[in-house]
């Protein structure tokens, strides 16, 4: 039976948000759950533990990195994977995500072959 991955994906621009959702459905082990603010991801944390977390940096209410901080004091250091997906370039947050262990820091607009490749290599799906 295949394993399924869940992952969260906490981004507030809703375009953007759909097509990373639609371009996930690509990949049958992935199962899909999203939130548009960092407080509802905080609630969505606070009883389901992804696989794998995207997260955007710029959210209404709690910031993305408040959100890791988050993950972190309730799973632990490195129990879920984090993609940051951010418009943010700036040298100083790249230093924040690797200082913070993020597994990918992406600047969007991603593509989304890249999504998918990315995700799978994260999540170590293989694509055969």
């Amino acid at each position: 039976m295949m394993r399924k991955f869940n992952v969260l994906l906490v981004e507030d621009t809703k375009l953007l948000a759909e097509m990373v959702m639609d371009t996930l459905k690509q990949i049958p082990e992935v199962e899909t759950y999203h939130t548009a603010t960092g407080d509802a991801a905080v609630a969505f944390l606070e009883s389901v533990k992804p696989d794998l977390m995207m997260l955007d940096l710029n959210l209404p209410g709690r910031s993305g990195w408040q959100v890791l901080e988050f993950v972190k004091g309730k799973y632990g250091s490195g129990k879920v994977k984090v993609i940051v997906m951010t418009a943010q370039s700036d040298g100083a947050n790249k230093l924040v995500g690797m200082l913070q262990e993020v597994d990918q820091y992406l600047i969007k607009p991603v593509p989304p072959r890249e999504i998918l490749a990315i995700v799978r290599e994260t999540l170590d799906i293989s694509t055969t």
